[in-house]
């Protein structure tokens, strides 16, 4: 790992706007369900890097000419906020404002940006937020940076409220890519969501919601810390060892145990151990159901809570098994009526709400290809997280691996570090 100053790493901004072939029928509007409504305050982070050969393929005018046929397919994502007159919930115009697009350069070679810390990647990639001002405000930016060695890195900045991690990879960027190979910009499989009457039930508070303070118009998670990210990779090599230590060397095949619990098992009890006195008991484990995302393009994933107590003195092992168990219980449905109880005018989270492991293994983010090159390194993050932070798991290049994301107080990220070097977890911190 390198490390860097942020000044001038990134420079020579150019702003502009792209935007779809064809007109969208006027007075085409957009309403978010629920679940969607209930992300309002989170943002996904995307960083796709391509090498230099790849980059060939990969120009300004040719992305640009491209999305002119691509986001004819994508109405809703190039419009632009509103509230209802009657109710002030959220919905969108789909008024063809389009995306905005930056243009960008760094005197970095792409090998230095990846020996650098990764926490750095924020600089190729929007970090703008939605509002104050929703109707001036785009939900998806790109940004293209090119290197000194002829790389490039694309930025995808995405508002959590169109959709997640499947939607904005799989769907929307891969749909990209797809089209730039010469095929036909294929229409999402968006499920209409109609409003419901929605009957409070006695007891029905989801655990992995939380409401917090009211934003406005400015939909940004109100934090009480100032949260850090780090990242750090786990070999295949090191998966190998972990689930030997775990789990012995010829483990009974009604105890085996996916990676992603082994991984996050490790991680809530080192968490614990740094949280002393006040250790995560409820935590929340997000992953995708591809089922559901193939039938409707939103937020689709699958939210579930797990409760365990002395965290910090149980065997890693038993946590991981309990993580792996909580897929009986999906808390999507119940957050969406919670939210649909006030119009969505309340504010909420679920990053963050508990300490929040998102399984992102199976995400297809590879699937962005330039000229028939995939990328040497895709990143993604969130933004947004509340207090309690998160763990993402994603996958490692070329199907080797995993990457771990973390974000936390930033108060706690060295005591983490430590413990999770001590847990053999951790070699190198990206």
């Amino acid at each position: 790992m390198v490390l860097a100053k942020e000044d001038n790493l990134v420079y020579g901004f150019r702003l502009s706007s792209v935007g779809a072939g064809k007109i969208t029928e006027p007075n085409t509007v957009h309403e978010p369900s629920g679940i969607d409504l209930a992300m309002k305050l989170h943002y996904l982070r995307g960083v796709y890097f391509f090498s230099s050969e790849a980059a060939e393929g990969l120009t300004v005018l040719n992305i640009k000419e491209v999305m002119f046929d691509w986001l004819c397919a994508h109405f809703r994502e190039m419009g632009r906020f509103r509230r209802s007159e009657s109710s002030g919930r959220p919905y969108v115009k789909c008024n063809d404002c389009g995306a905005r697009f930056i243009e960008a350069q760094s005197d970095k070679t792409l090998e230095e940006w990846l020996g650098m810390d990764w926490s750095l990647h924020k600089l190729l990639v929007s970090n703008q937020i939605i509002g104050p001002e929703l109707f001036f405000s785009p939900p998806v930016l790109f940004q293209w940076t090119r290197f000194k060695c002829g790389g490039v890195s694309v930025g995808l900045s995405w508002a959590h409220v169109l959709g997640d991690a499947i939607a904005a990879s799989e769907y929307f960027l891969n749909g990209l890519s797809r089209t730039m190979a010469g095929k036909e910009p294929s229409r999402l499989p968006y499920s209409e969501t109609s409003k419901k009457n929605i009957q409070k039930r006695e007891g029905s508070s989801p655990r992995a919601l939380k409401q917090v303070e009211s934003v406005g118009d400015h939909w940004i998670t109100p934090n009480n810390h100032k949260m850090e990210t780090f990242s750090f990779t786990i070999t295949s090599t090191q998966l190998n060892s972990l689930k030997l230590k775990l789990l012995g060397q010829n483990p009974n095949p009604a105890e085996e145990i996916p990676t992603f619990e082994l991984i996050c098992g490790v991680i809530w009890q080192c968490v614990a151990k740094v949280r002393e006195g006040s250790e995560p008991k409820l935590v929340t484990i997000c992953r995708n159901d591809t089922k559901i995302a193939a039938q409707g393009y939103g937020n689709c994933q699958i939210i579930s809570t797990v409760e365990a107590a002395d965290v910090a003195d149980v065997d890693p092992k038993s946590l991981a098994a309990m993580l792996a168990k909580r897929y009986e219980s999906d808390e999507q449905s119940l957050i969406g009526e919670v939210v649909d109880r006030d119009d969505g005018v309340s504010d909420y989270i679920v990053y963050g709400a508990n300490l929040t492991f998102v399984n992102w293994e199976d995400a297809d983010f590879y699937g962005f290809e330039a000229d028939g090159h995939k990328p040497v390194c895709v990143n993604y993050s969130i933004q947004g997280v509340g207090d309690e932070g998160a763990i993402l798991v994603l996958p490692g290049p070329n199907g080797e691996g995993r990457v771990v994301n973390v974000i936390l107080p930033e108060k706690e990220v060295l005591g983490l570090k430590a413990e999770l070097r001590k847990s053999d977890l951790m070699v190198e911190i990206n």
